[in-house]
C-alpha cells in the first residue's frame, strides 16, 4: 500500500473541515455566553451597586 504524501492533500476538503471546526467552536462559545447571562448580569448589577456604596 502506497503511503500518501503531504502534497497530495486536498486543500479544498481541508479548508471545509477547518471552517466546520471553527463554526463549531464559535457556536459553542455563543452558547456558553448565552447560558452565562443569568449569572453575569446580576453580578454586574451587584458590582455596580457595591462600587457606588449603595445602601437600601
Amino acid at each position: 500500500m502506497k503511503k500518501p504524501n503531504f502534497w497530495e492533500v486536498d486543500l479544498v476538503e481541508l479548508f471545509k473541515l477547518w471552517i466546520s471546526d471553527i463554526s463549531t467552536f464559535l457556536m459553542t462559545l455563543l452558547m456558553f455566553l448565552g447560558l452565562s447571562l443569568p449569572v453575569v448580569i446580576p453580578s454586574l448589577i451587584l458590582w455596580y451597586l457595591w462600587s457606588i456604596d449603595w445602601h437600601p
